[in-house]
């Protein structure tokens, strides 16, 4: 059997598994609980704040202003009129799942690998399969498993919005699953981190732990990195440099109007999980099983 078809089938195992889990139904309802959450509070905040429905009649063009403000404050100038024409729900559901992200992949994928290697069910998978085919097909579960619910998780809020009529179908349907797929592409890199940290011991708390710290690590050298852009200090300017080596920092590259950054920043993050899984598959490769 070819290392492809290995992972294939070793993926469509992992997936199953994790979706039947307990583990799986609880993040799947705190996934749609979340949607849930998010419509009610954007829905609140839109009868608090729309003129329309104070009996003010405000132009659509006003709104539009007012979103291109808001995330050229967040991001850019050209981030924002770029992102002006999508409904305001599904840039703040993109902007909102980069933060949890990398700690729901670690809760679904941190014992995937080490699970294996402390009950030495790995010695058995392994007689038919590749060591590396299983790692890699670990890291494709992991990051189907995030991907399904966050389409779980946007779906219901284009629900929403169709229902409270505050969009057309055609903005969903252009806008909706764009924001989907930039969050599926960011999870690629951390799905990899995961198999990666899973990999290195074969206690699964062990792993969480240290997930936890590693990821944690991440958020605050890329606040790090942002203050010292923003200071513009000589003596911490190699901060700015930093940023590169860290998935958050493309985020804004993601829903850049500039198809080569976007297309660039896609490639990256997809070489950035390809990458540690292979690594993660070499420490495999050379473990006593």
């Amino acid at each position: 059997m070819s290392p492809v078809s290995e992972a294939g089938l070793t993926c469509l195992r992992e997936m199953r598994r994790n979706l039947r889990s307990a583990k799986g139904i609880v993040m799947g309802l705190l996934f749609l609980l979340g949607g849930a959450a998010a419509s009610l509070i954007y829905a609140a905040v839109s009868e608090l704040t729309n003129p329309n429905r104070q009996g003010h009649d405000v132009p659509e063009e006003a709104f539009r202003d007012l979103r291109q403000k808001v995330w050229a404050e967040v991001w850019n100038a050209d981030i924002g009129g770029y992102l002006a024409d999508s409904p305001s729900i599904f840039v703040a559901l993109f902007k909102g799942s980069l933060w949890f992200i990398p700690f729901m992949t670690l809760m679904i994928g941190f014992e995937q690998v080490c699970g294996d290697l402390q009950h030495r069910t790995i010695r058995y998978t392994a007689i038919r399969a590749r060591r590396e085919s299983i790692v890699a097909g670990k890291f494709l579960a992991i990051w189907g498993v995030v991907a399904v619910l966050l389409f779980a998780l946007h779906a219901f809020v284009w629900f929403v919005t169709l229902i409270r009529a505050d969009a057309s179908f055609s903005q969903v349907l252009v806008w909706g699953p764009r924001m989907w797929g930039l969050s599926a592409i960011y999870t690629a890199a951390y799905a990899g981190l995961t198999i990666l940290v899973s990999s290195l011991t074969r206690r699964p708390v062990i792993s969480l732990f240290l997930g936890l710290i590693f990821f944690s690590l991440f958020w605050v050298l890329d606040l790090a990195a942002d203050v010292a852009r923003m200071a513009e200090s000589e003596r911490f300017s190699w901060l700015q440099y930093v940023g590169y080596a860290i998935p958050d920092y493309y985020e804004a590259w993601l829903v850049t109007p500039k198809a080569p950054q976007m297309l660039g920043a896609m490639a990256i993050l997809l070489a950035y999980g390809v990458g540690a899984t292979a690594f993660a598959g070499w420490v495999i490769h050379r473990r006593d099983i």
